[in-house]
């Protein structure tokens, strides 16, 4: 079974996102529930999860966020905030919407508490940015740090994609929640 964890350490290969070439049809290798949509570094991978791996992607900072959350690993978190996005949309809102009730209330409120959990990041590393976290780590001869798997780091997608097209996460999970 492939690992669900990020690529943090030092890479040869830029860790950016590339569209699959053929029709979504296996699963994200990272959380092994949603149909992978891109690619980074070759492994097939989701909307929500692709961020965790994609770490020199421009605009890193504004769709995820660095949280410390060691009892789940990524894939699990991805299922998690896949399904808050989710319901949260099939309710017509976000997780960042204002009035909300229901069960959109209960995804915001779930939601936030996770995107509280950079507070660990900040306390553990000083940062909750991934491009910082990625910076540090390429710079170094050698990587100190144990993977991020090992010590609860993890990455937190926010609900929108890349600058080339930011609302391809939330047209995504509005097509989710439709399916649903």
């Amino acid at each position: 079974m492939p690992s669900s964890r990020p690529l943090a350490s030092a890479a040869p290969k830029r860790l950016t996102v590339e569209d699959l070439t053929a029709p979504m049809s296996g699963h994200c290798t990272c959380c092994e529930h949603m149909l992978a949509a891109v690619t980074v570094s070759g492994r097939p991978l989701c909307l929500t999860c692709a961020p965790a791996f994609a770490l020199d992607e421009p605009g890193i900072d504004d769709v995820a966020t660095l949280i410390w959350l060691p009892h789940l690993d990524q894939g699990a978190l991805g299922r998690c905030v896949t399904a808050l996005h989710v319901a949260a949309k099939a309710a017509g809102h976000t997780v960042y919407d204002q009035g909300l009730s229901g069960e959109a209330l209960s995804a915001k409120r779930a939601f936030e508490a996770l995107l509280s959990c950079r507070l660990g990041a900040l306390e553990k590393i000083g940062t909750d940015r991934p491009s910082l976290y990625r910076s540090a780590l390429k710079s170094l001869s050698r990587n100190p740090f144990p993977e991020a798997h090992e010590t609860g780091l993890r990455i937190l997608m926010r609900g929108k994609w890349f600058p080339d097209n930011p609302r391809r996460y939330l047209d995504a999970a509005q097509e989710w929640a439709v399916s649903r």
